[in-house]
């Protein structure tokens, strides 16, 4: 190795914790507080579930002073949608929801159930070749 190289390759030893160390720092510390999230002030509003629906919009439910409020928003529009004076009810039971894995699951199983069984009568998985041959 050349001397050349070998400042390099320390240089890179020294730089590259420092570097790791401020990435850190900056995750930690300036993330936290840019999205409000400060140690040991207290808080006065509280994001209770957040829906996305695009790319730049999406519904928020906000607790604000026990008031709950849903609101909407998109790039450059805030809309407040409705208000509640107590936690609407949560959604559940056996609705195909979106965040569902287990129903999405039971779903799929039985569309390929019935994709085989008609494969198996007709020889073609696809309803206009079944009558077609008719």
């Amino acid at each position: 190795m050349d001397n050349e190289t070998l400042w390099l390759f320390v240089r890179m030893i020294i730089l590259l914790p420092l570097v790791l160390g401020l990435a850190y720092l900056t995750i930690k510390y300036g993330l936290a507080r840019s999205k409000g999230f400060s140690s040991g002030a207290s808080r006065y509003m509280r994001v209770v579930e957040h829906m996305p629906l695009g790319p730049k919009g999406g519904l928020v439910l906000v607790e604000i002073g026990g008031q709950y409020y849903l609101v909407a928003f998109q790039e450059n529009n805030v809309t407040l949608l409705k208000e509640f004076a107590s936690l609407p009810e949560p959604i559940t039971g056996s609705g195909l929801g979106p965040g569902s894995m287990t129903d999405f699951k039971d779903v799929l199983s039985q569309q390929m159930k019935q994709l085989i069984g008609r494969k198996g009568r007709s020889g073609s998985g696809c309803p206009e070749n079944n009558q077609q041959k008719k």
